[in-house]
């Protein structure tokens, strides 16, 4: 078989979808109102790739495109290669188009993926769709720039599973670790004023990473399999101000799966963010075991607004079982602190992991409305992919090797247990999500803290959109 032909320009893909699907960092789900993120994973290539090719973007999804709107525009992109994102959510709306790209562009295509699902079942996806040249698995490296470079000839490139002939050449989850840097994204080339997230205060917005992966390994997560390393901060640095003074960005979401995760590192980029007066408003994710007093006070002076932090579950003993780690007295004394200095609090909470009951579940949902973040998100426990809660549930036939269509946002659910069935759960999430966002008191305190307009636009159009889920 011919070597491949050289790669002169690159096109990055969100593909259209039939719903607002969010696909990146190895996670995917249906947006539960009008929000949508950054795809990031593409954003992070397109710094890398740019350092020995041309590259251009079409995010489908945050343009509201068609297959045959983003059929044409990559016809008229001209690009020789397509790396695009694809997840658990949406992979066979995704496969199906991909391959009428193929069939219908009219001229050879390298075609590489990324996201959840290909992670997990990388070698399957490969030898199914003879299109698929290559899949890459860790999105903040150069990897699939060496192997596109053509440097390696056929040989294993860490991160890198490909298709060359009729072999499939593995080239292994390298985990690297301490310090890393990268070429600065470019989110010039992707739509950034249509990007939005449901607790923003500003546009635009877009998002950052400043680690990657995660420390903990909490069983329904896929982060503590990714290893971990922290980014250089002159690094950050560079992306934030190119993003402010270039763009005109007012906020950013730190994509960090726990912010403040390694203190020194989360000091070093405050003082700087200080220091540099970046004057930028930010949302993180986080968990209060990090997470105290004097941080909470640097993080705002930094301009974080908000918090996103697993609370998951009224029964710390039970949700402990996965590795989460939590008490509840330090959930009530972050909160209380994230009051204090004026952080407002998006608690996640996690319905119908094997074990939860009604009643737990009950139990869960007066926890949230007596905790009162200012946000509160209930998710159905999903046997995600490449973590060791699918590896589980397989194990205990609640779900078949072939349960690999996925979404815990808006989806109906899919894991029925001892304790719940699927009808069950999906009444106790309705119920969960109207009995804490339709309290007066909690309506009130949302209008009174509107600090923009597009916050109080946000409000209505996100809450109502919430709501209808519901129905």
């Amino acid at each position: 078989m011919p070597s491949p032909a050289p790669v002169k320009k690159v096109l990055l893909l969100n593909p259209p979808g039939a719903e607002t699907y969010l696909r990146d960092y190895y996670c995917s789900h249906t947006s539960k109102a009008t929000y949508i993120y950054c795809p990031y994973d593409l954003f992070a290539q397109s710094g890398w790739l740019a350092t020995r090719f041309e590259v251009e973007a079409i995010d489908a999804i945050a343009e509201r495109l068609s297959p045959d709107e983003t059929l044409r525009r990559i016809g008229e992109s001209g690009c020789d290669t397509i790396l695009f994102l694809t997840g658990a959510v949406s992979w066979v709306e995704d496969f199906d188009f991909m391959a009428r790209v193929v069939r219908e562009v009219g001229r050879p295509l390298r075609i590489f993926g990324n996201g959840d699902i290909l992670w997990e079942e990388r070698d399957r996806f490969i030898e199914r769709h003879d299109w698929l040249e290559g899949v890459m698995t860790d999105f903040t490296t150069r990897d699939l720039l060496d192997h596109l470079s053509g440097d390696h000839a056929g040989e294993p490139v860490p991160n890198i599973y490909c298709r060359v002939g009729d072999r499939i050449v593995k080239g292994g989850m390298l985990r690297r670790k301490g310090k890393w840097s990268m070429p600065r994204p470019l989110h010039e080339i992707f739509p950034i004023r249509k990007y939005r997230v449901p607790h923003g205060r500003h546009l635009p917005y877009t998002e950052i990473l400043t680690d990657y992966g995660c420390v903990y390994q909490c069983t329904y997560c896929i982060g503590g399999d990714l290893g971990f390393r922290v980014r250089d901060i002159d690094n950050v640095m560079e992306e934030l101000l190119f993003v402010r003074d270039r763009l005109g960005v007012r906020e950013v979401r730190l994509k960090d799966l726990t912010f403040g995760a390694v203190r020194r590192h989360a000091d070093a980029l405050l003082d700087r963010m200080i220091s540099d007066r970046l004057n930028m408003s930010w949302i993180c994710l986080s968990r209060p075991s990090v997470l105290s007093g004097d941080l909470l006070e640097k993080m705002r002076e930094a301009g974080c607004h908000t918090i996103q932090m697993g609370i998951e579950s009224a029964d710390a003993e039970f949700i402990n079982r996965y590795k989460k780690s939590i008490k509840t007295t330090k959930i009530h004394e972050i909160l209380d602190e994230c009051r204090r200095v004026g952080i407002r609090v998006l608690g996640h909470f996690i319905l119908g992991l094997p074990g939860d009951t009604p009643e737990k579940i009950e139990q869960t949902i007066q926890y949230a409305i007596d905790l009162d973040p200012a946000f509160a998100s209930f998710n159905i426990a999903m046997p995600r992919l490449g973590t060791r809660f699918r590896r589980e549930a397989l194990s205990r036939g609640l779900i078949t090797e072939d349960t690999n269509l996925l979404d815990n946002s808006i989806s109906y659910p899919i894991l029925e247990t001892d304790e719940l069935s699927r009808e069950a759960l999906w009444r106790l999430r309705n119920r969960a999500i109207r009995r804490f966002h339709l309290r007066p008191g909690y309506i009130l305190r949302r209008l009174l803290g509107v600090r923009s307009a597009y916050e109080l636009r946000t409000l209505f159009t996100e809450g109502w959109a919430l709501l209808r889920s519901t129905t």
